[in-house]
C-alpha cells in the first residue's frame, strides 16, 4: 500500500496496488485543518475542535462518530473513542518520530506510522498495520486519522512527500 499526493498538494490517495482504498482532501482555512475522506464504503470528515485545536473529531453526515482527547495536558498519550471502543495513541521517538495506535498496551499494536532512515540516510515514512486492524471496520478511520496527525511530520522530515509506503 502507498499514499500518493497529487500536484495540488491537498489531495492524497491510499492505494493497494491499483485499488484505491482511501482518498483524503485537506482544506486549510482560518478555523484550522479539515480533511474530507472517502473510503470504499464510507464518507467522513476529520477536523479539530477546541480553542487549542487539540481534540480531533470524525464526523459522518455532520454527526460526531469519534473524538480524541488527551489523557493529561502534559502527556503524549491520547485516547480515540470510536464505535464504543477506546483506542490509545501516542507520539514517540523510536528513534525517529512515530505515532502508535493500540488497545490496552503498546504491544497490542493496531497501527503505527513513523519515520525511518534507509541505508543512504534518506528518511521515508512507513506504516505498519497490526493483524487485528486488517479486517476491522474502523480501519479507514484509523488510517485517515493517522495520516491527518502524521502528515505534517512526514512532509517536514522526508525528501519525497509524494509517496508513503505501507508495509
Amino acid at each position: 500500500m502507498k499514499w500518493l499526493k497529487d500536484n495540488s498538494g491537498t489531495n492524497y490517495v491510499l492505494k493497494n496496488n491499483d485499488e484505491v482504498i482511501l482518498k483524503m482532501h485537506f482544506d486549510y482555512d482560518k478555523k484550522g485543518l479539515k480533511a474530507k475522506c472517502q473510503s470504499i464504503s464510507k464518507t467522513f470528515v476529520i477536523e479539530t475542535e477546541s480553542f487549542w485545536k487539540s481534540n480531533i473529531l470524525i464526523k459522518e453526515n455532520e454527526i460526531i462518530i469519534a473524538k480524541t482527547k488527551t489523557d493529561k495536558w502534559y502527556s503524549s498519550l491520547s485516547t480515540l473513542e470510536i464505535n464504543g471502543q477506546k483506542i490509545k495513541f501516542k507520539l514517540r521517538n523510536n528513534p525517529l518520530a512515530e505515532i502508535v495506535f493500540f488497545t490496552e498496551t503498546e504491544e497490542s499494536l493496531l497501527l503505527s506510522c513513523g519515520l525511518k532512515s534507509d541505508k543512504k540516510g534518506m528518511t521515508e515514512t512507513v506504516i505498519n498495520l497490526g493483524d487485528t486492524l486488517i479486517e476491522n471496520s474502523i480501519n479507514p478511520y484509523l488510517l485517515a486519522i493517522c495520516w491527518y496527525i502524521f502528515k505534517p511530520i512526514a512532509e517536514e522530515n522526508t525528501v519525497d512527500t509524494l509517496a508513503l509506503i505501507i508495509s
